[in-house]
């Protein structure tokens, strides 16, 4: 119930937007249609993936940035422009993640900003300590498979709506996304809560699917030097085992944590995480792979 309203929200609400790219890119309804869609872009690796999966076999959906470019560190060329400009359907996520492109889309009526939407499990920023920061909005919500099937779900509306007679085909995909993702999510939910520290609080939307807890961040932002007050505090916070033992904590991390910094934290499990799956091909896999490398890092 949750994907078809989120469906209904996004074709409700692009209606009257994207009706006059329709006129323009709607092909004659056919029995057995044979010329390809084109004309979606999408902003982030994630994104791509997800419109991937539901658009296989209609069209090939064109990535706006490089693949190992988060929203955080967006940075357009004149010929990134002129794909937006030309785009029948431009999907992003919204201001929050991708602050530079607000101003090019501004005006761009077949430009939908997920954020937007009524829509979607949304969880806030947290500190260092993991209390939430008012009215705050974590914007990495794909990771949570809810989300990403929401995604998929909206993507599959607005091109129906555009592309009426490959209706059922981005249907059925849609479907077949939300079926190999959700099974591949249950597998990983415990009884047993997995603690865990994050070199930055990117991970928010993974812990329903894998029973984490999150113990704190070294930093608010991943591009800020942790204080040594802040490493203290995760030392006093640690969890102990029941005999008083030690058991070295799971560390989430980018890549660019300093070697000094992690040495004040020992005994640690640093386990590298790549949350925008820059180098996956399949949205599935890559949420699969990040699955496997939190939950054994946790188990350490």
């Amino acid at each position: 119930m949750r994907f078809f309203v989120i469906a209904l929200l996004v074709s409700s609400a692009t209606f009257l937007s994207l009706n006059h790219s329709q006129a323009a890119t709607r092909k004659p309804v056919s029995q057995h249609p044979a010329a390809p869609v084109s004309g979606m872009v999408v902003s982030t690796h994630p994104l791509y993936l997800i419109a991937q999966a539901v658009t296989k076999g209609i069209e090939t959906p064109i990535l706006l940035l490089p693949p190992n470019q988060s929203g955080h560190d967006v940075q357009l060329h004149p010929a990134d422009r002129q794909r937006l400009k030309q785009a029948n359907f431009v999907l992003w996520f919204g201001a929050q993640y991708e602050a530079p492109l607000a101003a090019v889309l501004k005006n761009q009526a077949n430009a939908i900003a997920l954020f937007d939407l009524k829509a979607f499990k949304r969880l806030p920023l947290r500190n260092v300590q993991g209390q939430p920061f008012a009215n705050s909005l974590d914007p990495h919500l794909w990771l949570e498979p809810a989300n990403a099937v929401g995604i998929a779900y909206a993507i599959a509306a607005v091109r129906s709506r555009q592309f009426p007679q490959y209706a059922s085909r981005y249907q059925h995909n849609t479907q077949a996304f939300g079926q190999r993702l959700m099974a591949q999510a249950n597998r990983y939910h415990s009884s047993l809560a997995r603690p865990y520290w994050a070199y930055h609080d990117a991970y928010h939307y993974l812990e329903r699917s894998l029973s984490l807890t999150f113990k704190g961040s070294l930093t608010v932002e991943h591009d800020l030097p942790p204080t040594i007050r802040q490493l203290a505090w995760l030392q006093q916070q640690r969890p102990q085992q029941k005999n008083g033992t030690i058991k070295p904590m799971c560390l989430l991390a980018e890549g660019h944590a300093d070697p000094a910094t992690l040495k004040r934290l020992q005994p640690i499990q640093v386990q590298t995480i790549d949350e925008i799956m820059s180098g996956q091909q399949d949205f599935v896999v890559g949420w699969q792979e990040l699955a496997q490398d939190i939950v054994a890092c946790t188990r350490t």
